[in-house]
């Protein structure tokens, strides 16, 4: 037998062997199963993250909208508004933007700050 020849004769089949059931290992080396994701639900995944950012898109550009009309209110009448609703009544916002689902404007007329909260329970 030659020396310089390698032959695969007699590792194929073990290597075959290790490839279809020892390379895959399925062990959680301390990571979560969160960030595992599946080919079969990725379209799933997507749409669901899609819904995410909308949502969050949303709330910001609301958050935004009415921020910009305090701001609007503040310089033209030297004064904060009383509560959002003045906003409107004073047309520095068409209407009041939509919070998001099962959750409600707060805003601090002392401060004129605006952020979203939890909507506030019902009677």
């Amino acid at each position: 037998m030659n020396p310089r020849r390698f032959s695969l004769g007699a590792v194929g089949p073990v290597l075959a062997l290790t490839i279809l059931t020892g390379c895959n290992d399925h062990s959680n080396s301390g990571q979560g199963t969160a960030n595992t994701r599946s080919p079969v639900t990725a379209p799933l995944d997507y749409l669901a993250a899609q819904g995410q950012a909308k949502k969050h898109s949303e709330k910001v550009i609301s958050l935004v909208e009415i921020q910009q009309a305090i701001q609007q209110f503040n310089a033209m009448e030297e004064r904060l508004p009383r509560d959002l609703n003045e906003l409107v009544a004073q047309h520095y916002l068409g209407k009041m933007p939509s919070p998001p689902r099962g959750q409600r404007f707060l805003y601090d007329p002392q401060t004129g700050s605006i952020r979203v909260g939890p909507a506030a329970p019902g009677p």
